[in-house]
């Protein structure tokens, strides 16, 4: 696998996900890591000011992961994105030509009161590329 996409939240199955996809990257690929921000008109952010955090730790939390992970014969790389989660993790997975996405199977996002399950089981459905749940 030469390009993966990993959903991250900092939850155990997004940690659980990383480290699958650490297992069967190629040499000389690149590990994309992204984390989705739901925008203010989602019902569960009530105002401007918790979005504004929320995207803060969203993005300390990937730029902390991606130092944490250090150097490796693979590229990694972090990105933060805003609006439907598993959209987004389908829609960035097709503009960078993903070969695989991982997910965490379940467990609470650090970012928010998301349950990865749901996610992850959206992504499975409509996804047009592979998808590997780790558990």
């Amino acid at each position: 696998m030469k390009r993966i996409l990993v959903g991250f939240d900092g939850s155990e199955g997004s940690e659980n996900a990383l480290n699958k996809a650490m297992m069967v990257i190629d040499e000389n690929g690149k590990l994309i890591l992204i984390a989705v921000v739901p925008v203010p008109s989602d019902k569960n952010l009530v105002d401007q000011t918790a979005y504004e955090l929320l995207k803060k730790r969203a993005h300390n939390l990937i730029n902390t992961v991606v130092n944490d992970i250090g150097s490796h014969e693979f590229e990694v790389i972090g990105m933060v994105e805003e609006g439907d989660i598993a959209a987004k993790i389908i829609d960035t997975a097709n503009d960078l030509n993903c070969d695989l996405i991982v997910l965490g199977s379940k467990g609470t996002s650090e970012l928010g009161m998301y349950p990865i399950g749901s996610v992850a089981n959206k992504v499975v459905q409509y996804a047009h590329k592979p998808v590997m749940v780790a558990r």
